[in-house]
């Protein structure tokens, strides 16, 4: 294997590195607004693609900084991107093996290749480690990733399990030439929200995502859209000003949430509980609480956080 350089990052690398972060969506509710505002223009290839699956989405494209947005993290929005870091220097055959997957799977996901030696802004912005590297990209983040050669029954396995974990909650393939799409049951109210998050105004989606919740208990949907509203706007405004370990510990935590990060984000306040005591205590439990509906109840994530807590408290 050979390993990406480990040069400084140019200007045109950091903002890639600022993209990529930048197009962590939790929730997954600004996917719906931001795929009606990119439909004229998500499901085409800039010219790249291998062969098209039918209607004329490629199955195969091949990636640089510049197409990097539109090929990976907004083609996520509708299927898997699977994402093969590879050098010319150095090709091996899981580059045609995951070539002929793809096509096998007539666009149930996308192989996509970068060539770390053209683009090493991906590389460095990925962190990668060695090529050849391959990520499975989905909803604009990666979910999975490995390093090295692999057997094809393992990477038949892994690809199953990358489907399984995004079934349902991804748009799928774009629709073959001369068919539409089938219109989305109307709703004003959540379309109302999530168009005011697509836009920045955190305020206002806030606002819309807590009636909703209001309104329809026992729809996580929402209340994952609103846990992060609220943490994207409390990092906008500074809310949770201040020095000491409580401010500090809010902030970093809704900073990795907006991130991502969930891990980070219920470590960093369960161990600042553990040092805390009182009302300070009591402001850091109530936030981790908080947070952890960003994700379903049963997530090992959740149930993980909660066991930690439990020990911090007791």
């Amino acid at each position: 294997m050979t390993r990406p350089g480990n040069r400084p990052q140019s200007a045109a690398e950091q903002k890639l590195a600022a993209s990529l972060a930048g197009a962590v969506d939790l929730s997954g509710l600004k996917k719906r607004a931001e795929t009606r505002r990119d439909a004229a223009t998500a499901g085409r290839a800039p010219g790249q693609g291998g062969p098209p699956q039918a209607g004329g989405s490629p199955v195969r494209v091949e990636v640089d900084e510049a197409s990097f947005e539109q090929e990976v993290l907004v083609r996520s929005a509708q299927v898997p991107v699977i994402l093969e870091l590879v050098s010319q220097r150095a090709p091996t055959a899981l580059t045609a093996t995951l070539a002929a997957l793809a096509e096998e799977a007539g666009g149930q996901w996308v192989h996509a290749t970068v060539d770390v030696d053209v683009a090493p802004g991906i590389a460095q912005a990925l962190q990668a480690r060695a090529v050849p590297t391959v990520y499975a990209v989905a909803a604009g983040r990666p979910l999975a990733d490995f390093e090295g050669e692999q057997p094809e029954d393992a990477l038949r396995q892994w690809l199953a399990a990358v489907l399984r974990a995004t079934e349902g909650k991804l748009s799928g393939p774009a629709p073959e030439a001369g068919e539409t799409e089938p219109d989305e049951a109307s709703d004003p109210e959540r379309d109302a929200a999530e168009e005011a998050l697509a836009e920045g105004d955190l305020a206002t989606a806030e606002e819309r995502f807590t009636a909703l919740v209001d309104a329809r208990p026992g729809e996580h949907t929402l209340v994952e859209a609103l846990r992060y509203v609220g943490a994207a706007r409390r990092v906008a405004e500074d809310a949770d000003a201040g020095e000491g370990t409580v401010p500090e510990a809010l902030r970093a935590a809704d900073a990795a949430l907006v991130a991502g990060e969930y891990e980070t984000a219920f470590s960093g306040l369960v161990g600042a509980v553990r040092v805390t005591a009182g009302d300070d205590r009591a402001a850091l439990r109530a936030r981790l609480l908080e947070l952890l509906d960003a994700l379903p109840a049963d997530d090992p994530r959740v149930l993980a956080a909660r066991r930690d807590l439990a020990s911090a408290l007791y």
